[in-house]
């Protein structure tokens, strides 16, 4: 990633990043802040707690898209029978699976328009899921940044981000099929 684009999200781009992906079909959080922890180890819960805000933001806007909209922006991205299994899912244990799938890699997306279509209340919806991409922003930066201190990050930093990134993108471009 140029450091130009680095600055820029470090800049206030992380929380824009993390919102928009957290309503569209982007890659992962973690493709924009493993390399900015890499770079400044420091700023590592800064970082995080900018991921966990602009997810929590992003959740809100695609609750209420989906909300509205109901089943036709699931259909975009899910078949109908991926639908119902959701739906399924949510009604069955509610802020339980908005949880576990906020602290897997589960797209966060599919988790708000999946709460917003099954009518979620939203108070609930927003805590188990603030609170899920919290958590999963808070342990990757912490554990990237110790990996700063196991591995000579000036020397090896450049490659572990971009096999990373290489990584994430690919299993992102995999999803769609």
């Amino acid at each position: 990633m140029p450091i130009g684009v680095l600055e820029w999200i470090k800049n206030g781009g992380l929380v824009l990043y993390a919102c928009f992906k957290a309503f569209l079909p982007l890659p992962s959080l973690e493709v924009v802040l493993i390399p900015l922890i890499l770079k400044n180890p420091d700023g590592w819960l800064l970082y995080a707690l900018e991921g966990a805000v602009g997810t929590a933001v992003g959740g809100w806007i695609g609750y209420q898209i989906a909300r509205q909209a109901q089943q036709a922006v699931l259909r975009k991205f899910a078949s109908e029978k991926q639908i119902a299994a959701g739906k399924e899912l949510m009604d069955r244990y509610g802020v339980l699976a908005v949880f576990i799938g906020g602290v897997t890699p589960i797209p966060d997306f599919l988790l708000a328009y999946l709460a917003g279509m099954t009518q979620m209340a939203l108070i609930p919806f927003l805590l188990s899921d603030g609170t899920a991409r919290l958590l999963r922003s808070v342990l990757i930066g912490w554990c990237i940044r110790s990996l700063g201190y196991v591995v000579d990050i000036e020397r090896w930093g450049t490659v572990i981000s971009l096999v990373t990134i290489a990584w994430l993108l690919l299993r992102w471009a995999r999803s769609d099929e």
